[in-house]
């Protein structure tokens, strides 16, 4: 197994996360064409399945938090990540990932960032 977690396995990560996060963009991208967030927003909060979907955002927001002060030395990163998971949702999160995932050699440093060693 040790071997097999290594590189060859980082592609399908990357090719992974990246895709998310141009799935997210797009989506966002759409969202802001098609309608107005201020309007559509007040509608979204008269349903429970839009409060549902805004504890679900912001669940992901916290373990998304969690992750990055496990995996970064300089846990002050979370100060400017934080921001762009509030703002842009998974669409940030998806972003943390794709780039950490790049950033990364094998699965054990992709997860687990400064602390792999």
């Amino acid at each position: 197994v040790g071997d097999r977690v290594r590189g060859e396995d980082m592609t399908g990560i990357r090719i992974f996360t990246a895709t998310l996060t141009v799935i997210m963009f797009v989506a966002i991208g759409a969202s802001m064409a098609m309608g107005s967030l201020a309007e559509d927003g007040r509608l979204l909060l008269d349903t429970a399945w839009g409060r549902m979907s805004l504890i679900d955002v912001y669940i992901g927001v916290a373990l998304m938090s969690g992750w990055v002060l496990l995996r970064e030395s300089n846990p002050r990163l979370l100060l400017i990540w934080l921001p762009a998971f509030i703002v842009l949702g998974h669409g940030g999160t998806a972003l943390y990932a794709a780039i950490a995932a790049f950033r990364s050699g094998d699965v054990r440093s992709f997860l687990l960032g400064a602390r792999a060693e």
